[in-house]
């Protein structure tokens, strides 16, 4: 008799468990079925046109050492202009014409003794260096 009260009282339980283990799943699959409704739904967003209008927050080295730590040190790229021939400038040993691309910089004039690299945060003009003939020494033997 003990063991049929004891049986009939585990089947009850598990019933019972059961019952609640399955109201549990199924809350949990409806909250997920509610979720995934709302991730499936299109979202708008911010138009191409005002994400265009925003400005680099992209800080530009100028010419100046910027961090100066045992681990980094941060410097710009110097420009060097030597030649200008035929609407070309050649800068740091290489021949450019007008709107090509200089490292982060776009050659936008050329001019007789200058030219002129620009870029969205900076615009640097670059003259041909003139040798110093006072520091020429000639010497014969």
């Amino acid at each position: 008799m003990k063991n049929i009260i004891l049986m009939l009282l585990l089947l009850f339980s598990s019933g019972v468990a059961k019952e609640n283990l399955s109201k549990n799943l199924k809350n949990k699959i409806a909250s997920y079925d509610k979720l995934f409704t709302q991730i499936s739904k299109k979202r708008t967003g911010i138009p191409n046109t005002k994400i265009e209008a925003v400005k680099n927050p992209f800080v530009m080295i100028d010419n100046k050492i910027i961090v100066n730590d045992s681990n980094v040190t941060i410097k710009e790229i110097t420009y060097t202009l030597s030649a200008i021939i035929n609407n070309r400038a050649k800068i740091n040993g290489e021949w450019y014409e007008l709107n090509n691309e200089i490292d982060n910089f776009y050659l936008v004039s050329i001019k007789r003794n200058s030219v002129v690299i620009k870029n969205e945060h900076s615009k640097k003009e670059l003259f041909i260096r003139e040798n110093d003939a006072s520091k020429i020494k000639f010497s014969s033997k």
